[in-house]
Protein backbone atom coordinates (compact mmCIF):
# COMPACT_ATOMS: atom_id res chain seq x y z
CA UNK A 1 0.00 0.00 0.00
CA UNK A 2 1.13 3.18 -1.06
CA UNK A 3 1.63 6.59 1.21
CA UNK A 4 0.42 10.19 0.17
CA UNK A 5 3.27 12.46 -0.36
CA UNK A 6 2.55 16.32 -0.80
CA UNK A 7 3.95 17.22 -4.32
CA UNK A 8 5.52 20.63 -2.82
CA UNK A 9 7.74 19.76 -0.04
CA UNK A 10 7.62 15.56 -0.12
CA UNK A 11 5.71 15.19 3.36
CA UNK A 12 4.58 11.86 3.74
CA UNK A 13 0.61 11.48 4.82
CA UNK A 14 -0.57 8.48 6.04
CA UNK A 15 -4.41 9.22 5.77
CA UNK A 16 -5.87 7.85 2.61
CA UNK A 17 -6.90 10.61 1.24
CA UNK A 18 -4.91 14.07 2.92
CA UNK A 19 -7.08 17.61 2.84
CA UNK A 20 -3.63 19.93 3.22
CA UNK A 21 -0.04 19.13 4.01
CA UNK A 22 0.65 19.95 7.68
CA UNK A 23 3.78 21.46 6.78
CA UNK A 24 3.20 23.60 3.40
CA UNK A 25 -0.74 23.62 3.73
CA UNK A 26 -0.38 22.30 -0.03
CA UNK A 27 -3.51 20.38 -1.51
CA UNK A 28 -1.47 18.58 -3.74
CA UNK A 29 -0.66 15.00 -3.46
CA UNK A 30 0.26 12.08 -5.02
CA UNK A 31 0.81 8.20 -4.47
CA UNK A 32 4.21 6.89 -3.78
CA UNK A 33 5.18 3.47 -2.80
CA UNK A 34 7.82 2.68 0.24
CA UNK A 35 10.92 2.99 -0.93
CA UNK A 36 13.69 -0.27 -0.73
CA UNK A 37 15.73 2.09 1.10
CA UNK A 38 13.63 2.50 4.39
CA UNK A 39 12.67 -1.17 4.82
CA UNK A 40 14.06 -3.72 6.40
CA UNK A 41 16.40 -6.60 4.55
CA UNK A 42 13.92 -9.46 4.78
CA UNK A 43 11.57 -6.93 3.58
CA UNK A 44 13.39 -5.79 0.65
CA UNK A 45 13.65 -9.78 0.04
CA UNK A 46 9.93 -10.02 -0.08
CA UNK A 47 9.59 -6.96 -2.07
CA UNK A 48 12.06 -8.26 -4.56
CA UNK A 49 10.14 -11.83 -4.48
CA UNK A 50 7.24 -10.15 -5.24
CA UNK A 51 7.79 -7.49 -8.01
CA UNK A 52 9.74 -10.65 -10.03
CA UNK A 53 6.22 -12.61 -9.96
CA UNK A 54 4.73 -8.75 -10.61
CA UNK A 55 7.17 -8.10 -13.69
CA UNK A 56 6.85 -11.44 -15.12
CA UNK A 57 3.06 -10.79 -15.39
CA UNK A 58 3.57 -7.39 -16.23
CA UNK A 59 3.14 -6.20 -19.76
CA UNK A 60 5.95 -4.18 -21.30
CA UNK A 61 3.59 -1.24 -21.39
CA UNK A 62 3.11 -1.26 -17.25
CA UNK A 63 6.97 -1.93 -16.73
CA UNK A 64 7.29 1.26 -19.19
CA UNK A 65 5.13 3.14 -17.04
CA UNK A 66 6.92 2.77 -13.99
CA UNK A 67 9.85 6.20 -13.23
CA UNK A 68 12.98 5.55 -11.18
CA UNK A 69 11.24 8.16 -8.98
CA UNK A 70 8.43 5.87 -8.41
CA UNK A 71 10.71 2.98 -7.84
CA UNK A 72 12.78 4.20 -5.59
CA UNK A 73 10.09 5.46 -3.52
CA UNK A 74 9.66 9.42 -4.65
CA UNK A 75 9.79 12.31 -2.97
CA UNK A 76 10.84 11.07 0.94
CA UNK A 77 13.71 9.12 -0.77
CA UNK A 78 15.16 11.51 -3.04
CA UNK A 79 15.14 14.06 -0.10
CA UNK A 80 17.28 12.12 1.73
CA UNK A 81 19.60 11.44 -1.27
CA UNK A 82 19.96 15.03 -1.46
CA UNK A 83 20.41 15.67 1.93
CA UNK A 84 23.58 13.03 2.44
CA UNK A 85 24.60 14.63 -1.10
CA UNK A 86 24.62 18.15 0.38
CA UNK A 87 26.45 16.73 3.01
CA UNK A 88 29.29 15.64 1.30
CA UNK A 89 29.55 17.89 -1.30
CA UNK A 90 29.56 20.66 1.90
CA UNK A 91 32.19 18.91 3.58
CA UNK A 92 34.38 19.40 0.68
CA UNK A 93 36.12 23.58 1.37
CA UNK A 94 36.67 24.05 -2.23
CA UNK A 95 32.54 22.82 -3.79
CA UNK A 96 31.50 24.34 -0.30
CA UNK A 97 33.02 27.75 -1.36
CA UNK A 98 30.50 27.91 -4.19
CA UNK A 99 26.91 27.92 -1.84
CA UNK A 100 28.57 30.98 0.59
CA UNK A 101 25.61 33.08 0.97
CA UNK A 102 23.28 30.73 -0.75
CA UNK A 103 19.92 29.84 1.19
CA UNK A 104 20.73 25.75 2.02
CA UNK A 105 17.09 24.89 3.21
CA UNK A 106 16.06 26.13 -0.63
CA UNK A 107 18.51 24.57 -2.30
CA UNK A 108 17.84 21.61 -0.70
CA UNK A 109 14.17 21.82 -1.87
CA UNK A 110 14.90 22.84 -5.26
CA UNK A 111 17.65 20.07 -5.60
CA UNK A 112 14.70 17.79 -4.63
CA UNK A 113 12.57 18.67 -7.37
CA UNK A 114 15.45 18.82 -10.08
CA UNK A 115 16.17 15.25 -8.81
CA UNK A 116 12.02 13.90 -8.69
CA UNK A 117 12.45 15.40 -12.64
CA UNK A 118 15.47 13.80 -13.67
CA UNK A 119 14.36 10.58 -12.00
CA UNK A 120 11.07 10.82 -14.28
CA UNK A 121 8.58 12.77 -12.41
CA UNK A 122 6.92 15.19 -15.06
CA UNK A 123 8.66 18.23 -15.72
CA UNK A 124 5.96 20.56 -14.03
CA UNK A 125 7.71 19.43 -10.59
CA UNK A 126 10.88 21.32 -11.59
CA UNK A 127 9.94 24.98 -12.24
CA UNK A 128 13.16 26.65 -11.57
CA UNK A 129 15.31 28.94 -13.34
CA UNK A 130 17.10 27.46 -16.63
CA UNK A 131 20.16 26.07 -15.58
CA UNK A 132 22.49 28.36 -17.64
CA UNK A 133 21.21 31.11 -15.51
CA UNK A 134 20.88 29.53 -12.39
CA UNK A 135 24.73 28.69 -12.56
CA UNK A 136 26.21 31.61 -14.52
CA UNK A 137 27.35 33.84 -11.74
CA UNK A 138 29.31 31.24 -9.86
CA UNK A 139 31.63 30.52 -12.52
CA UNK A 140 31.72 27.04 -12.15
CA UNK A 141 34.66 24.77 -13.37
CA UNK A 142 34.79 21.50 -15.43
CA UNK A 143 36.77 19.69 -12.62
CA UNK A 144 34.02 20.89 -10.07
CA UNK A 145 31.49 19.73 -11.80
CA UNK A 146 32.81 16.39 -12.68
CA UNK A 147 33.64 15.89 -8.97
CA UNK A 148 29.98 17.27 -7.97
CA UNK A 149 28.86 13.87 -10.22
CA UNK A 150 31.42 11.82 -8.53
CA UNK A 151 29.37 12.99 -5.36
CA UNK A 152 26.27 12.87 -6.42
CA UNK A 153 27.13 9.05 -8.03
CA UNK A 154 28.63 7.65 -4.84
CA UNK A 155 25.36 9.21 -2.93
CA UNK A 156 23.69 6.89 -5.31
CA UNK A 157 25.59 3.83 -4.75
CA UNK A 158 25.27 4.03 -1.72
CA UNK A 159 22.16 4.52 -1.42
CA UNK A 160 22.00 0.91 -3.29
CA UNK A 161 20.49 2.40 -6.84
CA UNK A 162 20.89 0.13 -9.48
CA UNK A 163 23.71 0.19 -11.86
CA UNK A 164 21.94 0.67 -14.81
CA UNK A 165 19.32 3.36 -12.69
CA UNK A 166 22.85 5.43 -12.03
CA UNK A 167 23.73 5.16 -15.53
CA UNK A 168 20.25 6.64 -16.49
CA UNK A 169 20.45 9.36 -13.62
CA UNK A 170 24.27 10.13 -14.63
CA UNK A 171 23.48 10.37 -18.38
CA UNK A 172 20.44 13.17 -17.50
CA UNK A 173 23.01 15.07 -15.44
CA UNK A 174 25.54 15.03 -17.90
CA UNK A 175 23.05 16.55 -20.10
CA UNK A 176 23.97 19.69 -18.65
CA UNK A 177 27.45 20.12 -18.25
CA UNK A 178 27.27 22.65 -21.46
CA UNK A 179 24.86 25.10 -18.92
CA UNK A 180 26.31 24.93 -15.64
CA UNK A 181 30.29 25.31 -16.71
CA UNK A 182 32.10 28.30 -17.50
Amino acid sequence: MGVMVCQKCGLPDSSPKPLRCAKCGSKDFYESEPSVFTQKPSAVAAVANSNTAVHTEATTESAAAVTLFDKYGGVPTIAKLVRAFHKEVMSRSHLAAYFNGVDLEHLAEHTVKYMAYVMGKPAEIYTGRDMYNAHAKYHIHGIHFDEVTDVLKDTLIHAGVAKSDIDIVMRRVESLREMIII
